[in-house]
């Protein structure tokens, strides 16, 4: 019997993926498959930065209390611990792949920041675009390894299963029709399921692709209920859903409302820098209070040079359309931003079928709970893809046959558009900040419609499009169902009728 091609094969081209692959291709050959180009990620997105204890007056246990704290109860221990106590490996560990991070103003160590959730200052950045330094540099190493082979514009399908183990992916292939590529072990890294909403800091990729493949193949799925709310989005109709940073409320940025009042001292003893779920609720309830659209993110009391030096990212966008933070307040609304749940796996990012694993915002490794701690989640991607490396190392069994995998029901577009314009219309009413209970019993008699709309639909050509509106289904019903079952208002599950 001879070897698969290829030992290993990610899905997806975030950190958390090519982490797993750079720290695998000194085993074995190694194949990324993502949808996009190498380069589209959630990674590259993300602006605020990597949470680590490396300051003076910082400590993992202090690192490990906040984790906690946000996560309300609902973290699992072990993985936390695991988590805080690597994080200063994470950073060294990006460093040497070339990463730059924004150096204290002594020039002598790291500049650390300040965001909501924490007690110290201690969040690693690359100026206001660290997720995009650090794809940078993880890219360039995976470019420059012989044993990593990069598949783009290739969509995942479905995993091939045999006897219940994980051998390998079915892929489309751009242009060229599906084939099934075996392997030792395939690494889901791709990302999370912000598409299931009509607001979104998530790119165009998001279409929870990996949560479908897991629960086609059998793996376990759990906490999808829990969808974090970025409180800070800028509302604007030419640059709709843009990330305002944390760290901008970490630096001193205040929230208003369109009164000129800063509301939070009505909601929160600790103000703007309350976790995510909790400042997301409070500006949420002020728009409601005061019948308005926004409210407003004021950073005119802060220097001007001091806010385009620290944040130049958001300010170029700013300036696009015409606001100037250092004289203008900004109009912002929360939108969906992150998934705390989704595959489970145990601290070696195993999922519950053998020779599959996850990491990143597609694992539920039990770090986050019921409320993510801001920049809590680069760092999640790098250690426990490591940790899944050195787990899939192991010696394990593989089988030359490679099995038949049933042709996917496909729809035509604009059938395809409809579905997924009701179904993100419908989560963003009835699953978003604040839910009731009949909200959400309306909502899962929808998406049983839906499921049966798409079920019905007249067959058409293979099309991406049609495959990720079927992906969205699925994960919606684990979003709805674990909302209904969950009867505590806990982190980012609020039910008014709890309350």
């Amino acid at each position: 019997m001879t070897g698969p091609q290829f030992d290993s094969i990610v899905i997806g081209s975030g950190l958390a993926g090519l982490t797993f692959a750079l720290h695998m291709a000194d085993h074995g050959r190694v194949l990324v498959v993502t949808k996009a180009s190498l380069f589209e990620s959630n990674t590259s997105y993300a602006q605020g930065g990597i949470a680590a204890a490396i300051g003076d007056s910082d400590s993992w246990q202090l690192h490990e209390e906040d984790t906690l704290v946000a996560g309300a109860g609902l973290c699992d221990p072990d993985a936390v611990r695991m988590l805080v106590q690597r994080a200063p490996h994470a950073i060294e560990w990006l460093s040497s792949l070339g990463t730059q991070f924004t150096q204290a103003s002594t020039g002598q160590s790291l500049a650390l920041g300040l965001e909501g959730g924490h007690s110290r200052n201690r969040i690693v950045h690359h100026a206001d675009k660290t997720g995009w330094e650090v794809e940078r540099a993880i890219n360039q190493a995976v470019r420059d390894n012989p044993n990593i082979d990069v598949l783009e514009n290739a969509f995942a399908t479905d995993l091939l299963i045999t006897n219940g183990r994980c051998t390998g992916v079915r892929v489309h292939i751009a242009d060229l029709e599906s084939r099934s590529i075996p392997a030792r072990n395939v690494m889901l890294a791709t990302g999370g399921a912000g598409r299931l909403y009509q607001h979104t800091t998530n790119p165009r990729i998001a279409t929870a692709d990996g949560i479908a493949l897991a629960a086609r193949a059998g793996a376990a799925i759990s906490d999808m209920e829990f969808q974090q709310f970025h409180p800070t989005t800028l509302y604007h109709e030419k640059l709709p859903n843009t990330l305002i940073t944390e760290a901008v409320r970490g630096e001193g940025g205040t929230l208003r409302n369109h009164q000129g009042e800063r509301f939070m001292y009505q909601y929160d003893e600790r103000l703007e820098l309350a976790p995510r779920d909790v400042v997301a609720r409070s500006i949420h309830a002020e728009i409601l209070r005061l019948s308005t659209w926004c409210v407003y993110l004021d950073m005119t009391h802060l220097k001007r040079e001091f806010i385009y030096e620290h944040f130049p990212t958001v300010t170029e966008k700013l300036k696009s359309v015409g606001i100037f933070p250092h004289r203008h307040w900004i109009p912002i609304v929360p939108a969906q931003h992150y998934s705390c749940g989704g595959v489970n796996t145990d601290l070696h990012g195993q999922t519950t079928v053998p020779g599959l694993f996850a990491a990143g915002e597609v694992a539920r490794t039990g770090v986050h709970g019921a409320n993510r701690l801001a920049s809590n989640s680069l760092l999640e991607g790098i250690v426990f893809a490591e940790a899944a490396a050195n787990k899939a190392k192991e010696p394990s069994p593989f089988s030359e046959a490679i099995p038949e995998v049933r042709p996917r029901h496909t729809i035509f577009e604009h059938e395809a558009i409809r579905i997924q314009r009701a179904l993100r219309h419908g989560l963003t009413e009835f699953l978003g900040i604040v839910r009731t209970n009949a909200g959400m019993q309306e909502m899962r008699e929808k998406l049983a419609q839906l499921h049966k709309q798409y079920s019905a639909a007249e067959p058409a050509p293979y099309t991406q499009y049609s495959v990720e509106t079927e992906n969205l289904l699925i994960a919606a019903k684990f979003v709805v169902d674990g909302a209904i079952a969950r009867q505590e208002n806990v982190g980012l599950h609020y039910n008014a009728d709890l309350a």
